[in-house]
């Protein structure tokens, strides 16, 4: 099988997956959220800042040092999966004892419990890293997608049955959990590493250096991510924290979810032909077409809609939430592309481009946010639109020229979906106006929903027929 072959098949292998799991969690996610409260949600975002901190540490790059490198051996392996007891088990002996100190941070102490139980996670990651890490350097990516598919449900139906059971915040704690124990005992299952463990590290230097970058850059980008969680959590307190928290997830999880397959796919693909620079610069610019294509239309469509949507799908008690759910989805899609760069460049061992991205963006986001703060959940969601594209002008700056690309080259493999999203957008918002407020909110929905599908596709035929036949070509296979 071709790699490119490989690489559509694991997509849509990945993308039918996720697709199913999505729709089924958000079906699950609506019912939950009108069940629980802002301040559940308020409460878990504080407790998962500091956990998921921590989760950037516990892998130590090793599954990504694992799929990256040209050879490995089984020796090695056993080495690494030592490493990786040793981090993990230090990390959850860490996060139990600092909990106290993360709930007087926050001036909740109903965190503390929450952050000792989720940290439970850490020892599951040993078990998962080495086998996942196999999976991906074979590009297997069919028996993998199950795998995160039976997670995702049975994540969903815990938090389901236990929010119905009037556990409050611990149905979403519980909920993640038990979706971190399928994923471990199903990937063992698929590619199991039954060795010893090795504690002796000599020789280990080559896979641990690269694994340390890609862990120095995860901790910064997790802190320009959180940033606008601790600082509202500080500054706004538990219950606009779980208004805008709810906001960024549903503007955030059509771009997370598709950068997630996006990465997962890609990232082995790239390393594969790391040193065939001109297909590896192609495939490149196809994904950022192709990534355009989907991403703009879908969320720059639901902000659109947004002033329908947030009251039809979570009710009239997460209304305040509209105008940041607006604003947030309108830079989802540039927001997508960072990562994707850097896992390109990590693709072809350049971890230190990764790392000084992330930089720029662990010093420009957080004093966005901390200017915004001043202006409640609009202020916070603002900061985003106007904090980011700096940061992904130097990211592009940054990695571009070392696979031979200019800025320029870029925007304009992004230009077309960008326009034609945007004539759709300005479309639904017209249509609002005589559709006024006679009408049912599901009847106005349904009507913007049908008219911005209309309207993307027909822009699209005129000005982007090449993204149109590149979309079908990969369907097609």
């Amino acid at each position: 099988m071709s790699l490119r072959t490989q690489v559509i098949s694991g997509f849509r292998w990945v993308a039918g997956m996720r697709l199913i799991s999505q729709v089924f969690a958000w079906a699950v996610t609506i019912v939950v959220i009108r069940l629980l409260s802002p301040t559940d949600y308020g409460l878990l975002a504080m407790a998962t800042v500091f956990i998921e901190f921590f989760t950037m540490i516990a892998e130590f790059g090793i599954g990504t040092a694992v799929i990256q490198a040209p050879e490995i051996d089984e020796q090695m392996l056993r080495k690494l999966f030592g490493f990786a007891i040793v981090v993990n088990l230090g990390l959850f002996a860490l996060t139990c004892l600092t909990a106290p100190m993360n709930a007087r941070f926050f001036h909740e102490p109903r965190v503390v419990t929450i952050v000792r139980v989720l940290s439970v996670q850490y020892v599951l990651m040993i078990f998962s890293v080495i086998p996942q890490a196999q999976l991906a350097r074979k590009l297997d990516y069919k028996r993998p997608a199950v795998i995160e598919l039976s997670a995702a449900i049975t994540a969903s139906v815990t938090t389901l049955v236990l929010a119905l059971a009037g556990t409050g915040v611990w149905a979403l704690v519980w909920g993640s959990l038990a979706a971190a124990l399928c994923r471990t005992v199903g990937l063992n299952l698929l590619s199991p590493f039954a060795k010893w463990p090795v504690f002796a590290f000599r020789g280990t230097s080559g896979p641990l250096v690269f694994g340390g970058n890609v862990t120095a850059t995860r901790i910064m980008w997790f802190f320009y991510s959180q940033a606008d969680i601790i600082i509202g959590g500080r500054f706004l307190g538990k219950d606009l924290l779980g208004l805008y928290s709810v906001a960024m997830h549903l503007a955030s999880l059509p771009a997370r979810k598709s950068s997630a397959i996006i990465n997962q796919v890609s990232f082995p693909a790239f390393a594969r032909i790391q040193h065939e620079r001109q297909r590896y610069v192609s495939s490149f610019l196809l994904a950022v077409r192709s990534l355009s294509f989907v991403l703009f239309p879908v969320l720059w469509g639901m902000s659109s809609v947004g002033p329908e949507m947030v009251p039809a799908l979570l009710g009239d008690q997460w209304t305040s939430a509209t105008v940041s759910f607006q604003l947030l989805a309108l830079i989802m899609p540039i927001h997508m592309f960072g990562p994707f760069m850097n896992t390109a460049a990590l693709g072809i061992g350049r971890a230190d481009i990764a790392t000084k991205q992330v930089l720029v963006a662990s010093l420009v986001m957080p004093a966005a946010f901390m200017v915004g703060s001043h202006w409640g959940l609009t202020g916070l969601a603002t900061a985003w639109l106007v904090g980011y594209p700096v940061v992904f002008i130097v990211a592009m700056r940054l990695f571009l020229p070392v696979i031979g690309l200019r800025v320029r080259d870029l925007l304009v493999a992004m230009a077309r979906p960008v326009l034609a999203s945007a004539g759709m957008a300005a479309g639904v918002t017209l249509v609002r106006i005589p559709l006024g407020s006679g009408s049912s909110l599901s009847v106005r929905l349904t009507v913007l929903v049908v008219v911005g599908v209309v309207m993307y596709a027909t822009l699209t035929w005129f000005i982007n027929k090449r993204g149109y036949r590149e979309i079908i070509g990969m369907i097609k296979g």
